[in-house]
């Protein structure tokens, strides 16, 4: 953990540019990280139920950030957001332009970014840390500030990024087989999801990336698929959802999540069975095989007297409709 070899109560500066914004002042500066990390503190509110507005500190988020950083993949321009203490005794100098505070304890509040400051006193390196930090706040200022920082910003959907890891070179193999089996899925006009796959955002009734890795990763892990050319594994998947499409009495379940990945669930099964019966995993097998869901609103089966609809739940109905109907000859034993 970083920490300061300065003399304690002893002067920092350091060049900052003073912004207000609705009568309240703060300054823009970069700190090295041993002038910054030990004077700073947090407010739990688990730690301090009256006063205290911040979540706890997640550790291994923080050690994931120092990595980051010192592995060097990449940088963090994001700010801290740091209120000033009194204790902090913060003066600006307009004339050569610095920001100067002392060097005690709990000089800073940490308003927000309390990962990414506690992912800097981890570091091995050497880094400066872009901080924004207010001066003269109130308590409730502090906490109102708080609130709007954490209720405006907007992560990025977790589809997009999917979507766009391949342009920063991030994807790994099984992330790269996902996306195109998805595209390939969404772009073929015999595919029971032709047109209804959302890449970048998640979209009611459509199938986003997010939850189609979720349900088909572990189809594509399976050694049957392993043995398999990419185009027959695609093939073969798509026949599959096809097959499912043409027996399910609602297809529109093939684009909720909990069914999708449900029906991926059962997918070897479902191949054995074909196997077992007919020798192949073609089209009209794989129907045979599903032919026990022609009869049955599985949507209303699955739902009857649950208050929650869960993955456990529909793979226990399907497997006592489809499983529990496989008949085996005593010549195969």
């Amino acid at each position: 953990m970083v920490t300061s070899d300065k003399p304690a109560e002893s002067i920092a500066s350091y060049p900052a540019l003073p912004v207000e914004q609705n009568n309240q002042r703060f300054y823009i500066l970069t700190v090295p990280k041993e002038d910054i990390f030990p004077f700073c503190f947090v407010v739990d509110r688990q730690e301090d139920p009256i006063q205290g507005f911040q979540r706890s500190l997640d550790l291994s988020r923080a050690r994931e950030i120092a990595r980051y950083l010192d592995e060097s993949r990449g940088s963090i321009p994001t700010n801290l957001v740091l209120s000033a203490r009194s204790d902090a005794e913060i003066v600006y100098n307009g004339r050569n332009k610095t920001l100067q505070f002392k060097r005690v304890p709990r000089a800073f509040l940490v308003l927000d970014g309390q990962h990414r400051l506690y992912g800097y006193g981890l570091t091995n390196k050497p880094h400066r840390v872009p901080v924004a930090i207010y001066e003269a706040l109130s308590r409730k200022e502090e906490v109102a500030l708080f609130i709007d920082i954490n209720t405006t910003q907007r992560g990025v959907p977790a589809a997009l990024l999917l979507d766009i890891k391949q342009l920063a070179d991030r994807e790994n193999e099984a992330e790269a087989a996902l996306r195109e089996l998805f595209d390939y899925l969404g772009s073929q006009a015999d595919s029971p999801l032709f047109g209804l796959v959302s890449a970048s955002e998640a979209s009611r009734g459509r199938v986003s990336r997010p939850g189609f890795n979720r349900a088909v990763a572990p189809v594509l892990r399976l050694d049957v698929m392993a043995q398999l050319p990419r185009e027959k594994r695609f093939e073969l998947f798509k026949n599959y959802l096809r097959a499912l499409d043409q027996t399910l009495q609602d297809p529109k379940l093939l684009r909720v999540n909990v069914y999708l990945e449900s029906f991926s669930a059962i997918f070897e099964d479902v191949l054995r069975m074909s196997r077992e019966k007919h020798n192949d995993f073609k089209f009209p097998s794989l129907c045979d095989v599903l032919a026990p869901l022609r009869n049955v609103d599985l949507a209303e089966v699955s739902a009857k007297g649950r208050a929650r609809l869960t993955k456990n739940t529909v793979l226990g109905v399907l497997k006592q409709l489809l499983i529990g109907n496989l008949q085996v000859d005593p010549e195969m034993v």
